[in-house]
């Protein structure tokens, strides 16, 4: 009788995601908004890259799209920084990040980027992860 209350739990646990993210620094170089963003690997799987750029927002409104950058090589339980790079972009002003995934190795070879997108974890200000089509 145990056995079923058990199977219903495990069932309705929701999946934790693979991924997450955090803003570890921002600042400004030249007419640059920058933001340091950490990727931690939750999974218990190597992560090969994760390329992306994020758009910016205030509100509803997009007032910027960074520089692509690249998290390489994430061991299971480790966390990697790259800097993201926004043009003219209102720094102080910025209230959302939107994820957008150029490229995603899981392995040896690149895997549709939706897989990376499905196994992301954020939580404000990272608004959304979405594939680059």
């Amino acid at each position: 009788m145990l056995r079923l209350p058990a199977t219903c739990l495990l069932l309705s646990t929701p999946a934790v995601a693979d991924y997450s993210l955090a803003i570890t620094d921002t600042g400004k170089r030249d007419y640059y908004c920058t933001i340091t963003v950490a990727l931690t690997n939750d999974s218990d799987a190597h992560l090969t890259e994760i390329n992306a750029f994020f758009l910016n927002y205030i509100g509803d409104k997009q007032v910027g799209r960074s520089k692509g950058a690249s998290f390489f090589n994430v061991a299971p339980g480790t966390s990697v920084s790259a800097v993201f790079e926004t043009p003219n972009a209102p720094c102080a002003e910025v209230e959302r990040y939107d994820m957008i995934i150029g490229a995603c190795r899981l392995g040896p070879s690149f895997e549709d980027k939706s897989v990376c997108v499905d196994q992301m974890a954020l939580t404000p200000p990272f608004g959304a992860a979405a594939p680059l089509e």
